[in-house]
């Protein structure tokens, strides 16, 4: 049958028809943006992210986010070596021992308000409330801010309550307040063989992770009215006789005391095990391992000085979500409004993935005020410090460790090994700094 002039317009029409519409499929497709976020695996976290990006996804359907989970592990390396190479993601998240390195690199775009959602920067203060600047001080260099929060910590003591109660002692009442008093509450709740060895320790210091110089050590230093580091110039400065009274108080415990030391298995894993009485290297997290573990528990304060200057407690640490500066101006959009989403549901990070994030509209409400940890929590963070943000903070760390056994387990003069100790620190920032300009 011939071909009538009819088929031929509607043959025609449809053709044009098709091509109009892979015509607009293929412009669509150029005009996507494709956010690139990776994450570590903290597994009870990963779904409620999942939600959140399908979310935003509904919301900015011009918007692909590629969601990269990566192991525990292998987090640190890959990201590092990703944002070198140029191979990295536009939005990730880590904690603030990378920060000072981050930035010192110029890896790090400034946080973009409009892009996040709100009119200006005091408007994202406003979500934190009082206690913002603290909060958000691990992100921020030249008053200028790099992240958001997706996890602040920090570090509080936990007591045995039934151990207590076996020495004669009521936490509620008997939980020591001063570093002074710790001495001789431990005592009351340490155990010993007969040859003088304990088996049951009151409390001990985190002696094995470097980490724990600044996390710990630093934040008892600071108590005192002195910092191993100077942010600002980026110098240490080690010989001082606040770093020698604490370095005393460290050494004593574990060599005139004979409360503890680094031979021991770690407080942590102690305290779970029933083998230490107090434990201040938890967080909140911790409860749901304590409870695990079958303890009748409380939460305290950390001690502080007699002679403190400053009401700190251990140090504050977190996680923040940063965009890469090396990304294109939209995907950098792009992000800062992803982080929005990514961070808008601080209750449910915190009900079901133990993470805090304190944004004011969350801790006001009667969740988080009847949390039988959280109120205590806030509270040190409120009035804590950040470890300084510094270039190579690993590397610096583990002088400072190196520093401290040279005395615990070396025995040699603390004099002599902190005179020593400041210009090794300064090598290693200084070092790290002129690698990364």
């Amino acid at each position: 049958m011939k071909p009538s002039k009819l088929m031929f317009r509607v043959l025609a029409t449809l053709s044009l028809l098709v091509l109009l519409v892979v015509t607009s499929v293929s412009v669509l497709a150029q005009d996507r943006t494709v956010v690139t976020v990776w994450m570590h695996n903290h597994e009870p976290r990963v779904p409620l992210d999942e939600e959140n990006i399908a979310r935003f996804e509904a919301d900015n359907p011009d918007i692909d986010v590629e969601l990269v989970i990566i192991e525990n592990a292998e987090f640190d390396t890959r990201l590092n070596t990703g944002l070198a190479s140029g191979e990295g993601p536009d939005v990730f998240n880590q904690w603030t021992a990378f920060m000072g390195e981050f930035h010192a690199s110029e890896l790090l775009a400034p946080v973009d308000p409009v892009a996040f959602g709100v009119e200006s920067l005091d408007d994202i203060y406003a979500l934190y409330g009082d206690s913002a600047a603290a909060f958000l001080a691990g992100a921020t260099f030249d008053e200028q801010l790099f992240g958001i929060p997706t996890e602040l910590s920090v570090y509080a003591c936990y007591a045995n309550n039934e151990m207590f109660a076996a020495a004669g002692l009521d936490a509620a009442t008997d939980f020591p307040t001063t570093w002074e008093e710790m001495r001789d509450v431990a005592e009351q709740l340490t155990i010993r063989d007969a040859n003088g060895v304990p088996t049951q320790r009151g409390f001990d210091f985190q002696w094995g992770a470097s980490i724990m110089m600044y996390l710990q050590f630093d934040p008892m230093v600071r108590q005192l009215g002195a910092s191993m580091i100077d942010q600002a110039s980026m110098t240490a400065t080690i010989d001082t006789p606040q770093v020698a009274q604490v370095m005393q108080y460290w050494n004593d415990w574990a060599n005139t005391w004979n409360l503890g030391g680094p031979q021991y298995t770690d407080p942590r894993t102690g305290f779970w095990n029933k083998e230490v009485a107090i434990d201040c290297s938890q967080g909140n997290w911790g409860v749901p391992l304590i409870e695990e573990a079958g303890i009748d528990w409380s939460v305290h304060p950390v001690p502080r000085w007699e002679n403190a200057v400053n009401d700190n407690g251990f140090a504050l640490y977190a996680y923040f979500l940063m965009v890469n500066a090396f990304s294109e101006p939209e995907v950098q959009a792009a992000g800062w409004k992803l982080i929005n989403y990514l961070t808008s549901t601080p209750d449910r990070a915190l009900t079901e993935a133990g993470l805090f994030q304190p944004r004011v509209d969350f801790t006001s409400t009667d969740t988080f005020l009847e949390d039988p940890v959280m109120p205590t929590f806030l509270a040190e963070m409120s009035v804590s410090f950040y470890t300084p943000l510094i270039p190579a903070w690993t590397e610096s760390a583990d002088v400072l460790q190196r520093a401290r056994d040279r005395v615990i387990s070396g025995g040699e003069d603390i004099a002599t090994v902190l005179a020593e100790t400041g210009p090794e620190v300064n090598d290693v920032i200084m070092g790290a700094m002129e690698a990364g300009s």
